[in-house]
């Protein structure tokens, strides 16, 4: 009987020790400084349609705080937004908001290659990267998009401008 007894209180310490373990104690640790942050989900549409897999960053439009705040959009176009990578949601503040996405064509192909050891076929296959965005909207001093955000904003939608499709130089 006291073997059982044993047995059960082990069982029980190990069992707290794991959850201790897993889940922490309160969580991660928010860095000084760290603002609170709101859950915020942003849409983002290019001539009327959802633009998926877009990079969208929030810069404090006062630039008082150094905060990374981003997210990439789904395929209905909406990023939920992070500050500093892993804290869901964005502070209270006005940011100036930039998206961009590339598209890169024949890397598919490259990166097999390079994964499967042949360097010489990698070498041999053409890489385009094209930027899909305008310059306007990549660039936090010069994007017209504007937002607030409040404790209350749950989401937001902007509008990334009219398609482009420029050809970028690809460091070989």
């Amino acid at each position: 009987m006291q073997t059982n007894q044993s047995s059960t209180y082990l069982f029980f310490f190990l069992l707290a020790a794991a959850c201790v373990v897993t889940v922490g104690c309160g969580g991660e640790q928010r860095p000084d400084g760290l603002p609170p942050t709101y859950p915020l989900s942003i849409k983002v549409l290019q001539e009327g349609q959802p633009l998926d897999d877009a990079t969208v960053t929030l810069y404090f439009a006062d630039g008082s705080m150094n905060w990374t705040i981003g997210g990439v959009t789904d395929a209905g176009g909406v990023a939920k937004m992070y500050t500093h990578g892993k804290f869901e949601g964005a502070p209270e503040g006005s940011f100036n908001v930039t998206v961009s996405k590339m598209l890169y064509e024949g890397k598919a192909e490259h990166d097999a290659a390079m994964d499967a050891g042949d360097t010489e076929a990698a070498r041999r296959i053409e890489v385009n990267a094209w930027q899909l965005v305008a310059d306007e909207y990549m660039i936090p001093a010069r994007t017209p998009i504007k937002v607030e955000v409040t404790k209350g904003t749950k989401s937001l939608e902007i509008d990334a401008g009219s398609a482009v499709r420029i050809k970028k130089e690809m460091l070989r």
